[in-house]
């Protein structure tokens, strides 16, 4: 339990316990932004980290070491998904995709990135929504991982810059 004190703010609390604000606004059930001195919040102490199994197309939320999720998602065609341990560099709300020098625009219907974006430590790879989500489960990408857009937009919310993504082969 945390006690917010004068001054405080969800993106304050946040950084200083290692989790998203959006987390612990889902934690603590507050839709409002607003904190007020003396408020009790639960801060979540999951350390949170993903794991990719290509040869699966599937993705494990891990809370700690306790799986709290899977996912189905896409990996890289001709085994161009990156192996190895990686953390979320960057996350982005409505990603422009940059494709052959030109920019697609969120929400375009050629924009392959959907509506969410985490950025991994190897550049130009991450973890991103989808505007096909029927090849969901093959190996279609070029190299990043996608998933459905709420599934991506819920992991979003959850998993702070600097978690722990693994890719493997096959566990």
């Amino acid at each position: 339990m945390y006690t917010v004190m004068p001054g405080d703010n969800y993106t304050k609390i946040s950084r200083k316990n290692h989790v998203t604000a959006d987390l612990l606004m889902m934690v603590n059930g507050i839709e409002e932004k607003k904190l007020r001195p003396g408020m009790k919040l639960k801060i979540p102490t999951y350390k949170f980290s993903l794991v990719v199994d290509k040869s699966k197309n599937r993705m494990a939320l891990k809370g700690d070491e306790e799986i709290l999720k899977l996912y189905v998602v896409s990996t890289g065609t001709n085994n161009s998904t990156p192996v190895g341990s990686f953390t979320i560099t960057d996350k982005l709300v409505n990603p422009t995709w940059y494709k052959d020098n030109h920019a697609i625009k969120p929400g375009s219907p050629e924009n392959q990135l959907g509506t969410r974006w985490m950025g991994i430590s190897k550049p130009s790879y991450g973890i991103h929504g989808t505007i096909e989500p029927q090849t969901l489960g093959q190996q279609v990408t070029a190299g990043c991982v996608r998933m459905k857009n709420e599934e991506v937009e819920e992991l979003y919310r959850m998993i702070p810059p600097g978690a722990v993504v693994t890719i493997v082969d096959k566990i």
